[in-house]
C-alpha cells in the first residue's frame, strides 16, 4: 500500500502531525518527501537537525539607586548565558547556535527581575545534538553561579533529529536517481541541507528516505 500524508504544520516543526506521521510510516519500505526540488533536480539525502530553547532568567527587582545591592540582575545572568551559548557554534562540526530574540527589564532604574531569549539550534549528528543540550545546561548553571540570586530555566530541546545518510537511503537515492535520468531530469545528490523537514522524522524511525522531490523552485522564505 501507498500512504500519502499532507502536512500542514511542517514549517512550524510539525508539532501536531509528527505522532500521526510516525504511526503511519513505521515499518515502511521507503519514504519520499516532496519538498520543493532543488536546482538541477538534486535529491536530498541529508539534513541538519533542528531544535529550539527558550531561556528564562529570574532575579530580584530593586531600585537601582537606593537598593542596588539588594537586587539580582536577570539580564546580566542571561547575557552571560547568551555569550556562552553562542560560543557553542562550531562551523567545522556543523553546529550553530543563534540567539534570535531577547527581552527583559522594566526600566533603567530598576534591577531587572526577568529576562528571556529564544535560541535556534542546528546540528549534523545526533551525538552533537545531545552534547549541545548538555552544554547549554552547563552554560545556564555557570551564568547563575556568577550572578548570585538568579536562576535560568531552559524550556525546549531537540525538535528534529538530523537526517543522516544510511546504506538503505543511499540505495534508495541511487534507484530513484536512475528513474530521474530516464525521465530526462538531473540525478545529482544535494549538498547537506541546513533546515529540517518531515524526512528527518522518517529517518529517526528507521525508514529509508529521500527528500526534495517536488517541483523545482528557488527563493525559499522570500
Amino acid at each position: 500500500p501507498i500512504i500519502v500524508v499532507s502536512v500542514s504544520d511542517e514549517e512550524g516543526g510539525s508539532p501536531d502531525s509528527t505522532p500521526h506521521l510516525k504511526e503511519l510510516a513505521r515499518g515502511a519500505v521507503a519514504g519520499l518527501v516532496f519538498e520543493s526540488g532543488r536546482a538541477g533536480d538534486a535529491i536530498i539525502t541529508r539534513r541538519r537537525g533542528t531544535g529550539g530553547i527558550t531561556a528564562t532568567a529570574t532575579g530580584k527587582a530593586a531600585h537601582a539607586g537606593n537598593a542596588h545591592a539588594d537586587g539580582a540582575n536577570a539580564i546580566w545572568a542571561l547575557a552571560r548565558f547568551v555569550d556562552a551559548a553562542e560560543r557553542e557554534t562550531d562551523y567545522a562540526r556543523g553546529t550553530t547556535v543563534n540567539v534570535g530574540t531577547i527581552a527583559g527589564g522594566t526600566s533603567k532604574n530598576t534591577v531587572p527581575a526577568h529576562a528571556s531569549c529564544v535560541v535556534d539550534l542546528r546540528f549534523n549528528t545526533a551525538r552533537d545534538a545531545d552534547a549541545l543540550i548538555a552544554a547549554l545546561g552547563e552554560a545556564a548553571r555557570i551564568a547563575t553561579r556568577d550572578v548570585p540570586g538568579t536562576t535560568i530555566a531552559l524550556d525546549g530541546g531537540i525538535r528534529r533529529k538530523p537526517l543522516e545518510k544510511s546504506a538503505t537511503s543511499a540505495a534508495l537515492y541511487a534507484e530513484y536517481a536512475a528513474h530521474q535520468r530516464a525521465s530526462g531530469l538531473g540525478d545529482a545528490e544535494a549538498a547537506l541541507v541546513g533546515g529540517g523537514s518531515d524526512a528527518n522524522t522518517l529517518g529517526e524511525i528507521g525508514v529509508p528516505v529521500i527528500d526534495g522531490l517536488g517541483p523545482r523552485g528557488d527563493g525559499f522564505h522570500t
